[in-house]
């Protein structure tokens, strides 16, 4: 793609394409080892595997939103630098812990609790130091990428990340069932060596340090804050991020049952139906890459949100797997259209200077939406929807296509109001008289946020 010639992106993708896939390798594996190994014919071991997705949690919910107070203050690629090297060495340490017997020490072979402890603290960790980059990563992606392949750039990271949620599983089953969980977080490991190598070598433009004063944590938080609310475009594309993770949540929760209530299938169609998503995605960020700057980014983010509605409306109502995995494809592709519209909308309408503190609130908010969407479908088609059955206009409706179709109408009626807030709204880089339109921009408005609180 016509966006690798920037070689300081080309350094940044190929990283961060590893480091991804390291991590999926890692997240799959260490749930095949704690199910199928560690916990084999133990009662505890669902819960086991529960707590790697708490660790995984808890700090984009503690420590994300404030993380983008310190990203905005520090160095860019020195704060990815400083994480990866934190992160290489967590796994390192990790791969140690979870040998078969302890290097150095003998054959002294670690207890059960050692070893569990330690991969819940390492992935306490390990996310906490996410929180850090991940808002790092889109500034730099900002100061390296021009506001034309922004697009581009975002479609072509979530196309390699749909790849590695493909391929990623089935690697890390062939290390653990053939070499060892250690080896496993070796490779983990070896990632994010690769990330630190290609962050090191790009050549990022000069940070002037910011004349701050003596402006305290909470003010710019709340700065930030006042800058995302303040804005109609961020609030759109905060709306359309919240809505499209909660279809994405909603759909992971009830997908088994799904394809044995309602496509009346056996439970193994549910792996190749994850698989036609993940294919969708690829598919739907490479394509949404190529139209973006055709069709303008606010029209891809309020066109997606709308397609994702009407195909999960569609999903719902199928009853045979044929039209399912079509249905699904578009699901995934739709989906990840949304993401693909996303970042560059983010670095276009936010101010440099708080675009950590905007990504460190929109990001978490997202994850929190589709937690909360796939625990709401859990429990409503596990109790209030359990036996319902009913029949409007003459179609039926059970427990799950019921609720898909609540969330996929949720979806498709915030499309519109997307597009509302997108109308009329201006980019920083783009010439605009919004300085005396009743739109203010980002830029007016993180003037305002600045002034500490008297």
């Amino acid at each position: 793609m016509k966006v690798l010639i920037n070689r300081n992106f080309a350094l940044l993708w190929l990283g961060q394409a590893i480091s991804n896939l390291g991590d999926v390798i890692l997240g799959a594996a260490l749930v095949l080892w704690m199910a199928n190994d560690l916990g084999r014919g133990r009662s505890w071991a669902p819960v086991a595997v529960s707590g790697v997705f708490i660790a995984e949690y808890v700090p984009v919910a503690l420590i994300g939103p404030l993380a983008g107070v310190f990203v905005d203050r520090w160095s860019r690629q020195l704060t990815m630098l400083r994480t990866d090297g934190l992160r290489m060495a967590l796994t390192g340490c990790l791969a140690w812990l979870l040998s078969p017997t302890l290097p150095f020490f003998g054959s002294l072979e670690p207890p059960l609790g050692w070893r569990l402890g330690a991969v819940y603290i390492v992935v306490l960790l390990d996310q906490s130091c996410g929180q850090f980059f991940n808002p790092a990563r889109l500034a730099l992606i900002g100061d390296i990428v021009g506001p034309e392949d922004l697009a581009r750039a975002t479609s072509l990271s979530q196309a390699t990340m749909g790849l590695s949620v493909i391929v990623g599983p089935a690697i890390g089953s062939l290390l653990v069932f053939n070499f060892g969980i250690q080896w496993a977080v070796i490779a983990d490991a070896l990632s994010f060596a690769v990330s630190f190598l290609t962050i090191a070598l790009i050549r990022v433009p000069v940070e002037k340090p910011q004349e701050r004063g003596h402006i305290s944590f909470g003010q710019d938080f709340r700065a930030g804050l006042q800058v995302l609310i303040g804005n109609r475009g961020l609030l759109a594309v905060l709306l359309a991020s919240l809505l499209s993770m909660s279809a994405f949540g909603a759909l992971n929760a009830l997908a088994i049952f799904f394809v044995t209530d309602n496509l009346h299938a056996q439970p193994n169609l549910y792996g190749p139906l994850g698989t036609v998503l993940g294919l969708g995605a690829i598919a739907g960020a490479l394509l949404a890459g190529l139209i973006a700057n055709r069709l303008g980014l606010r029209r891809l983010l309020w066109g997606a949100t709308l397609a994702l509605g009407l195909t999960t409306l569609l999903l719902a109502r199928m009853t045979s797997s044929g039209p399912a995995f079509v249905l699904i494809w578009l699901v995934g592709a739709t989906w990840i259209a949304v993401n693909v519209a996303v970042e560059p909308l983010v670095l276009r309408l936010t101010a440099r200077e708080f675009v950590g503190r905007v990504t460190a609130v929109l990001t978490p908010a997202g994850s929190l939406a589709s937690v909360l969407s796939a625990a709401l479908a859990g429990a409503l088609v596990s109790t209030v929807l359990h036996d319902f059955h009913g029949t409007v206009l003459g179609l039926t409706f059970g427990p799950v296509d019921t609720f898909l179709c609540g969330i996929g109408s949720l979806v498709l009626l915030g499309s519109m109001v997307v597009r509302l807030l997108m109308h009329n709204v201006h980019f920083l880089d783009e010439p605009t008289e919004s300085a005396t339109s009743p739109l203010a921009s980002s830029t007016d408005q993180a003037s305002q946020a600045k002034a500490p609180d008297p």
